[in-house]
C-alpha cells in the first residue's frame, strides 16, 4: 500500500488547497490595497494581512506546483548530516 500522499487523489487535494491559499492571499492583499495603511505606522490590521497574503501565497504556490512531491525524500549532503562520531573537526583526536 503507498503512502497517502503518494496517490493521485491527494495530488489533487494539495494543488487544490494551494489554489485556496492563493485565493485567500489575493483576498488579503486586496483587502489591504483597499485601506490605504499609513506607511509610517500600519497597525496591527495591516500587518496581519499582510502576512497572511505573502504566506498564502508563498505555500500555495509551492503546493500547486509540487503537489504529492512535496513530500519527497531528498539526500542531504555529508556536510550537512549528523555526525555520529565524537571527533572534532579536521579528524585530530586530542586526548
Amino acid at each position: 500500500m503507498a503512502a497517502w500522499h503518494q496517490t493521485r487523489r491527494a495530488d489533487g487535494a494539495l494543488r487544490g488547497s494551494g489554489l485556496i491559499l492563493w485565493g485567500i492571499a489575493y483576498a488579503a492583499i486586496t483587502h489591504l490595497y483597499a485601506e490605504h495603511p499609513s506607511p509610517v505606522s500600519p497597525g496591527a490590521m495591516a500587518l496581519a494581512l499582510a502576512a497572511i497574503g505573502f504566506l498564502g501565497a508563498s505555500i500555495g504556490s509551492a503546493l500547486v506546483m509540487l503537489g504529492r512531491h512535496v513530500f519527497d525524500e531528498v539526500e542531504v549532503s555529508s556536510r550537512w548530516r549528523m555526525r555520529s562520531t565524537t571527533t572534532p573537526p579536521g579528524g585530530i583526536d586530542r586526548d
